[in-house]
């Protein structure tokens, strides 16, 4: 019995890691138009806006320091590393905030 079921058990596993399969990372930058619990908006240079989800395993940093994603605030500029089948399903790994320009004296 054990034979018979070790062909469908292979099977079904390499089914269930096909979509997973799919996915690709995808770099984005642009600036944070909007932030939520779940979500971050980047208005691209092209003026394409980007959403991108974002979850507890999402993590960000600004000038290599990590930070929380309550850190994120509009209007920052940032540099996403997303993973997704296209630009409209990503989900951010990484978020890293260029920090703020130096100040003229």
């Amino acid at each position: 019995m054990r034979n018979v079921l070790a062909p469908f058990a292979a099977a079904a596993a390499l089914l269930v890691a096909l979509p997973a399969a799919a996915h690709d990372e995808m770099s984005v930058a642009g600036q944070v138009t909007a932030v939520s619990a779940k979500t971050i908006q980047l208005r691209m240079q092209d003026g394409k806006v980007v959403t991108l989800e974002v979850d507890s395993n999402t993590r960000v940093k600004m000038a290599g320091k990590p930070l929380g994603l309550k850190d994120l605030k509009v209007g920052q500029s940032v540099k996403a590393l997303g993973f997704g089948d296209s630009m409209t399903d990503l989900v951010a790994i990484d978020l890293v905030i260029s920090p703020p320009p130096a100040k003229a004296r």
